[in-house]
């Protein structure tokens, strides 16, 4: 049976999904959520050192929450790409070997 590359490419998504537990963000999806963390949390920063005393307590709490945030979304892209790769491998591997 002849396999067209757009079947390779169903499974080859099916099995990542599958490794990732049916979630559906993958790395790049991560990365880019961080990105929208980091612009805001650049914003947040400016308004920061212009802010009056009584609003920077409530800005840095702010900054600290965005940072704890931007570090777990981080964390999950890299897993997400160990599991990308890894699945990508495995497959190519298997590919290779039959032939």
């Amino acid at each position: 049976m002849l396999h067209r590359p757009e079947d390779n490419s169903e499974a080859l998504e099916g099995a990542v999904t599958e490794a990732l537990d049916g979630e559906v963000l993958r790395a790049q999806d991560w990365h880019q959520l961080a990105s929208a963390l980091e612009l805001r949390r650049e914003r947040l920063s400016r308004d920061l050192q212009e802010a009056h005393e009584y609003e920077r307590d409530t800005l840095q709490k702010q900054l600290d929450e965005i940072d704890i945030h931007i570090e777990a979304l981080e964390e999950e892209a890299n897993i997400s790409h160990f599991v990308e790769d890894s699945v990508k491998f495995s497959y190519e591997v298997r590919r290779l070997s039959e032939g």
